[in-house]
């Protein structure tokens, strides 16, 4: 009977979460190296966006005689969209999930608001 005999298999060189740092660093295969630096933290463009469309959707939504309804409801139909995509991009990155469910939270009152009569008679 023979025994297989197990080797562990080097890790090749690339971007890897470094234990340590609790950040991207470069393996170079045999260590740690800081010839390419460290990885920028990871960022959620898409949930800031979202952020930022339900906030002001949300205060211009509000705006009698129709202005409100074609200056806020553009921005409160974008921040649901960027709101839900930036919501799928936290869940991978881990970056924005708070400021992507805000942003499709305020874009979502406030849209519906316009059924309401918001932006229109009020």
């Amino acid at each position: 009977m023979s025994h297989q005999q197990f080797s562990a298999q080097p890790v090749p060189p690339g971007w890897y979460h470094d234990p340590a740092s609790g950040r991207q660093r470069y393996w170079n295969g045999v260590a740690w190296t800081e010839a390419f630096g460290v990885a920028a933290p990871a960022k959620n463009g898409l949930a800031v966006a979202a952020l930022v469309l339900g906030i002001t959707g949300f205060v211009t939504t509000g705006i009698p005689l129709f202005v409100g309804l074609f200056l806020g409801g553009p921005q409160d139909i974008l921040a649901i969209v960027f709101g839900i995509v930036g919501i799928t991009r936290a869940q991978r990155t881990g970056v924005g999930l708070g400021m992507a469910v805000t942003g499709l939270i305020l874009g979502c009152v406030a849209f519906f608001s316009i059924f309401l009569g918001a932006g229109t008679i009020w």
